[in-house]
């Protein structure tokens, strides 16, 4: 588009030159193009225009000393429009043919170490069509590039949140935070630190387990890409429609009462526990609202029939009143058990 607004130019000062004076002899008047139609006047500036980068051809030349020098102008703008254009196409050819021999190159590796390694051919194919995707993907979105890497860390956050606000907003608490008129500095400081140092993209290839019975919950997971199946005591799987799977964990110590499996290629964004509590609990404010919440949340989990790690959406009342610093009861516990490594057991709810 800019090479085509560009020969429209040269045409039209062309054509001015040539129109310019109309009683000596001009390219238009040599041509018998003077007294035609403005179309065939114009096509013909075009047409010139074009020749002088390499394109077609016409017997059009300069008749006056103005039409001379303009014309040397012009072959010198095409050159150098050219030369650049040819090199362009050439840097993007290359660099096309490099990423194509370097993916040739990496899958042939890959398939010499799965022969070497006498790898089984199912496991193998999982593996190979991991990779594909994977490499694909990333090649396509072209994620985190390095330059981000100099920003602040209080832009990098808030890049972070934008990101995967649609997400977050999905989790009721973080939900009323961001959605908050009245939002203190410190409420969208943790909010911020939440995304960059608590959250994490995860990648799950076909029938993948993400977590299983009986352990301990360390994360809570929403799909961002792909589909996975909730598995319990045998029953059908379940697509989890949305909401925070297991969000249970942020709350209470939470030993997992199911099974999470991906279905195809998933993409899972992850709330680390330990890096969660740890940040909402340097804030005060943030720390009243989440133990108000976590004893909501616990209340409305204790009235379920049967446990499962599914999105619930228990009533959030907000205790703006509440002027203690410190965490009690169940999330002060919740606290201590992520800070304790020795303590593993598992808590019922």
């Amino acid at each position: 588009l800019g090479m085509l607004l560009m020969e429209h130019v040269i045409a039209c000062g062309w054509f001015g030159i040539g129109s310019l004076d109309s009683e000596s002899e001009t390219w238009l008047s040599r041509s018998g193009a003077l007294h035609s139609s403005f179309g065939i006047q114009y096509s013909s500036s075009l047409r010139w225009a074009f020749s002088h980068l390499g394109i077609g051809g016409t017997n059009i030349e300069a008749v006056s000393e103005l039409e001379g020098l303009y014309s040397i102008i012009v072959a010198l703008v095409s050159l150098i429009t050219f030369s650049t254009v040819i090199s362009s196409m050439t840097s993007l050819v290359s660099t096309l043919q490099n990423k194509r021999m370097e993916e040739t190159q990496q899958f042939g590796l890959l398939r010499r170490f799965l022969r070497v390694n006498k790898i089984p051919d199912g496991l193998g194919q999982r593996v190979t069509r991991f990779l594909h995707f994977t490499y694909h993907e990333r090649s396509a979105n072209s994620e985190d590039p390095y330059i981000l890497d100099f920003l602040s860390k209080s832009l990098q956050a808030e890049l972070r949140l934008a990101r995967y606000h649609e997400h977050l907003s999905k989790l009721p608490f973080l939900a009323s935070l961001l959605t908050n008129d009245m939002q203190s500095l410190q409420e969208g400081h943790v909010v911020q630190t939440l995304a960059r140092q608590s959250v994490s993209v995860l990648d799950f290839a076909e029938d993948d387990v993400i977590f299983c019975t009986g352990n301990m919950a360390v994360a809570s997971y929403s799909i961002m890409q792909g589909s996975v199946l909730y598995l319990q005591n045998g029953a059908e799987g379940r697509d989890p429609n949305g909401g925070w799977v297991s969000e249970m964990c942020l709350w209470t110590p939470w030993a997992h009462v199911g099974d999470l499996v991906s279905a195809n290629f998933s993409r899972v964004l992850a709330i680390h526990v330990k890096e969660f509590c740890s940040i909402i609990c340097q804030a005060p404010a943030v720390q009243v609202q989440a133990h108000a919440y976590a004893v909501d949340y616990v209340e409305n989990l204790k009235s379920e029939l049967q446990l499962n790690d599914l999105p619930s959406q228990p009533v959030f009342r907000r205790q703006q009143s509440m002027l203690s610093l410190t965490l009690t009861g169940r999330f002060q516990r919740l606290v201590s058990v992520f800070t304790n490594p020795a303590r593993s057991a598992r808590v019922s709810p």
